[in-house]
């Protein structure tokens, strides 16, 4: 499934730059850009944990660019047992999304650009917890990590301030919208670089 995913993103990507070669309207500059941060989970949350992601964005038109774009993030949930003898009894949630971003540009006002996008991310969800079996006389627990995917809506405000010619600082706030699991955010700072 992550293969087709990539493969209609890399398509959808290609069919853009070469849509924007053959018309004079549009810009051609393409920015890559990373960043850390944190992310958390909207409900039952434990912890924050660490949050990164890269994103590669072609610029189409003054207004409009697309970018797809690829996020970890990690944080813990409470433990599901409550009897469970492990310290600390958390949940440790790890998360890979894919999006794909249509990002709308405002007008700049005195260097700084702020931008909303929005599009479809597909999401793949590692849980790290354990296994607990009780009964009478014994008990019993054993690691055990479960994966899940998930598609999602996101939604993501950026700002940016150029600090160098071809460097941009970014600061970003995202929110995922998911359809079956927990619904997740993230703020970050990072770098742009114009390629």
């Amino acid at each position: 499934m992550v293969k087709y995913l990539l493969m209609l993103t890399l398509f959808c990507f290609l069919s853009f730059i070469s849509l924007s070669q053959t018309n004079n309207l549009f810009q051609k500059e393409c920015r890559i850009s990373t960043g850390i941060g944190f992310g958390n989970v909207t409900q039952n949350e434990k912890s924050a944990g660490k949050y990164i992601w890269v994103q590669l964005n072609y610029i189409l038109s003054e207004k409009f660019s697309i970018a797809t774009e690829f996020e970890n993030m990690g944080y813990k949930l409470p433990g599901y047992y409550d009897d469970l003898p492990v310290n600390p009894n958390e949940v440790k949630v790890a998360e890979n999304n894919f999006s794909l971003l249509i990002k709308y540009h405002f007008p700049s006002i005195k260097r700084i650009q702020f931008l909303l996008a929005s599009g479809w991310s597909f999401n793949i969800q590692q849980n790290d917890y354990y296994i607990y079996e009780k009964t009478v006389n014994t008990q019993h627990w054993f690691r055990n990590v479960t994966s899940s995917s998930d598609y999602s809506i996101p939604f993501l405000a950026e700002v940016a301030y150029p600090v160098f010619k071809n460097i941009i600082l970014e600061t970003r706030l995202k929110y995922n919208l998911n359809r079956q699991n927990r619904n997740t955010y993230a703020a970050g700072l990072g770098l742009s670089l114009k390629l």
